[in-house]
């Protein structure tokens, strides 16, 4: 599970996460994602620039974000979800060793739940649910 030091915000964030689909439905405005909220006197955002994001209060990944689909212009990652229902996500560059895909290895060692946002049109993501750990390795 969580590392210890992460636990409470990560729980407040799947928290947050509830209210936010409670107001908003299943498709959550990207910035009220980015605004995030404030856990014990620090602002914790849910997701970042990159797809891999990790807030600075945390010690290891919050979420992950697929990019929409833009037509014309190809996706930085071809992340998808497989038949079998199973999340194919890749690595953040080429570098195994970056340390967002370290992080990312960490929190699927430790069972650490994630957030998996899917950009449906930019400026609006959906969260596909909580993962209580990556089903799949990610790929190069």
């Amino acid at each position: 599970m969580a590392d210890d030091h992460d636990l409470p915000a990560r729980l407040a964030a799947f928290d947050f996460l509830e209210e936010q689909t409670q107001r908003h439905g299943d498709a959550l405005p990207r910035a009220t994602l980015e605004k995030g909220f404030v856990h014990d006197g620090r602002r914790i955002p849910l997701l970042g620039p990159q797809g891999i994001f990790k807030p600075a209060a945390m010690e290891l990944p919050l979420s992950l974000t697929t990019a929409p689909v833009v037509g014309g212009r190809p996706r930085p990652y071809e992340d998808e979800i497989t038949k079998d229902g199973l999340i194919a996500y890749r690595y953040r560059g080429s570098e195994p060793l970056h340390r967002d895909n370290v992080g990312l290895r960490r929190a699927m060692a430790g069972r650490t739940p994630l957030v998996y946002f899917f950009g449906l049109v930019p400026g609006s993501t959906q969260q596909r649910g909580r993962l209580s750990s990556l089903p799949t390795i990610p790929r190069l």
